[in-house]
């Protein structure tokens, strides 16, 4: 019984997660990795400029309030993993991006050139990147993949060097189909998953504990 209180005890979070957008996908990681329990991160930061309107259903259901900013609201349902930074990423503050990982989660218009930064500056600096790779379709299997060999949207940024974790259906926008909450439920659980295994692979000593 001692033993198991020993490792227990050691199953606590450590290391830090940005997530960079808080929309539909963003905030469902957020809150995934919140609920993350016996490890996980131990601090989030948690970037984007927009506020909650009529539409941002997700944000509302977890309670959060329209003309509230999403990223304060998120950090107000968990002030002590959550720190919310209420501005978009851009070619001009990308030094705010810090931790372990960085989940790319921004959305709308043509997203390929911040994306490209966001991936270039994190890779310098030793962090690991997962972003998105289509979130179109009913019913479609959501995939994982090296954006390196990956198919669907992440083909367009031409990414030549292996490391970059894209998960998605795959899907283009051209499709025509829509954005539905159980293909964003997948993503962001495919997302943690991925995020929780460099975690775990970063800190792994720290857990381990002699058998005897």
């Amino acid at each position: 019984m001692e033993h198991v209180k020993t490792l227990e005890n050691k199953l606590i979070p450590m290391g830090e997660v940005s997530i960079i957008g808080c929309g539909r996908l963003g905030v469902r990681v957020a809150m995934d990795l919140i609920e993350v329990h016996r490890g996980g991160p131990k601090k989030i930061y948690l970037y984007d400029g927009e506020k909650i309107d009529n539409n941002d259903i997700i944000h509302r259901k977890f309670g959060g309030k329209i003309g509230e900013y999403k990223v304060k609201f998120v950090e107000r349902f968990y002030r002590e993993k959550i720190v919310g930074i209420n501005e978009n990423i851009n070619l001009n503050n990308l030094d705010l991006i810090k931790g372990d990982v960085a989940i790319i989660c921004i959305a709308g218009g043509d997203t390929l050139p911040i994306r490209h930064e966001i991936i270039n500056y994190c890779k310098e600096r030793g962090i690991k990147t997962i972003g998105t790779n289509g979130v179109f379709g009913v019913d479609e299997k959501i995939k994982v993949s090296d954006a390196k060999y990956a198919n669907g949207p992440v083909k367009y940024m031409n990414i030549k060097e292996e490391g970059h974790i894209v998960v998605g259906s795959e899907r283009f926008i051209r499709d025509g189909e829509p954005i539905t909450p159980y293909t964003l439920d997948e993503i962001s659980k495919k997302m943690v998953i991925e995020c929780l295994r460099i975690l775990n692979g970063i800190y792994r000593d720290n857990y381990k504990v002699s058998e005897k």
